[in-house]
């Protein structure tokens, strides 16, 4: 399905651009003075976006795919047990990302901890769901 694909793309994308920032940018957003300039700020903001989309998008297909395996009585526990760390993952991720996010948002003093795991998190589980989801398409 087409729409499959899309998503896909879109999760990967995300996945990328969130990784490859993470790792850059301790290395362009200081000044002289040790303070973040505004222009790594920007990019933050326009990736904190994408990845609220990004994470609304894992909830509708993870959550799909938990429901597909719990009524599934066969003997293999793999599909299942995949489905619920996915979904249960991404809820969790969600639960860290959105307060953190509106903090950050509204010029409140948000966890560096917090983002560095997000940011750490976000990318795997969105590559993971969107090898999933590309792969269930071509079956």
């Amino acid at each position: 399905m087409a729409v499959h694909k899309l998503m896909s793309a879109y999760l990967l994308l995300v996945a990328v651009a969130v990784a490859v920032h993470f790792m850059v940018f301790p290395l362009y957003a200081y000044d002289s003075g040790g303070e973040i300039m505004d222009a790594a700020h920007n990019v933050w903001h326009v990736l904190d976006v994408l990845m609220a989309a990004g994470l609304v998008l894992m909830m509708l297909t993870t959550w799909r795919e938990k429901r597909r395996h719990e009524g599934d009585s066969s003997v293999d526990l793999r599909p299942w047990l995949r489905s619920n760390v996915m979904f249960y993952g991404t809820v969790l991720l969600a639960l860290a990302f959105v307060p953190n996010w509106f903090e950050y948002a509204w010029g409140s003093n948000s966890k560096p901890i917090v983002w560095h795991v997000i940011d750490t998190a976000l990318p795997l589980m969105f590559a993971v769901e969107a090898h999933r989801l590309w792969r269930a398409t071509s079956v």
